[in-house]
């Protein structure tokens, strides 16, 4: 692995750094990197290249902020990825780490936000977001608003998934107390890291749309599906609770998804997400 700083503005001090794992670009970063632009906090992207075929390279020209490639000579996994991008920022003395995936979009002062709320609430390390997902013709295909107190969230986590992995903000010292991402969850990596946070520690949600996240159809969640849904499983029953509903409905919820076709559970989605609709920052 190798790094490179592409630009270096500015110093470290209340600085997000902006963790993007990279798997062959396809030319969806430019404008995920450009959704960074005037966020209004000092801002680092820390770009983790997984063994692209072709090497990533960036262009940092016209950007507001510092970029840096890391660099794995062949692809190890996501969770690998997160990792590499988590010890360059912790050695480096970032204090927000949020997570981004290429293709996805920032709206306009999301990291403000995220970060004013970490900053008046000392108890809170880690902040998610309402979310909006759009396939590549720029068509909305649902949305999501989430609970945003902690004790909801947490209940929720036991049955389904209310932090998204690429809308939050956390504590870059939280990894001191829980450690980084596992890599025995494979495709369920990030719902196994925020139980591990939660049960620590605050977390919360602004109740505002401040991602749009990529749409895809050829997604983890089909391409992995029942890697992601034994992860899930094992996740849940390591959480497991007797004395709380949840966690019964989480687990009878993933076991009968290994049975019910993907298509469903999206139109599922859809429906809710159009009655739970909010309009997008």
């Amino acid at each position: 692995m190798a790094d490179r700083i592409v630009a270096q503005r500015g110093s470290q001090q209340g600085t997000v750094a902006v963790l993007v794992p990279v798997l062959n670009d396809h030319g969806r970063l430019g404008s995920t990197l450009a959704s960074l632009v005037g966020q209004g906090v000092p801002v680092v992207a820390v770009l983790v290249d997984d063994g692209s075929a072709v090497p990533l390279t960036v262009d940092a020209r016209g950007y507001d902020f510092d970029v840096v490639v890391l660099r794995h000579e062949v692809n190890r996994g996501i969770e690998h990825a997160l990792n590499t991008g988590l010890d360059y920022i912790r050695q480096h003395g970032y204090e927000y780490v949020a997570r981004l995936d290429n293709g996805d979009h920032c709206a306009p002062g999301r990291l403000a936000a995220q970060r004013a709320l970490l900053e008046s609430e000392p108890s809170i390390y880690l902040v998610g977001s309402a979310v909006e997902w759009r396939d590549d013709a720029g068509r909305v295909r649902f949305r999501r608003v989430f609970p945003t107190a902690h004790d909801e969230i947490v209940r929720s986590l036991h049955h389904t998934t209310v932090l998204i992995h690429p809308a939050v903000m956390f504590r870059a010292s939280v990894v001191d107390s829980v450690g980084v991402y596992s890599t025995t969850f494979p495709a369920a990596e990030d719902y196994e890291f925020f139980f591990r946070i939660a049960r620590r520690h605050r977390v919360a949600n602004l109740p505002d749309t401040l991602l749009v996240t990529r749409y895809d159809a050829d997604g983890v969640s089909i391409r992995r599906r029942r890697t992601q849904l034994r992860s899930t499983l094992r996740v849940q029953l390591s959480q497991f609770r007797p004395g709380l509903w949840a966690s019964y409905y989480g687990v009878g919820k993933t076991l009968a998804r290994f049975l019910v076709p993907y298509s469903w559970i999206t139109a599922a989605k859809a429906a809710r997400g159009r009655r739970s609709a909010v309009v997008p920052a």
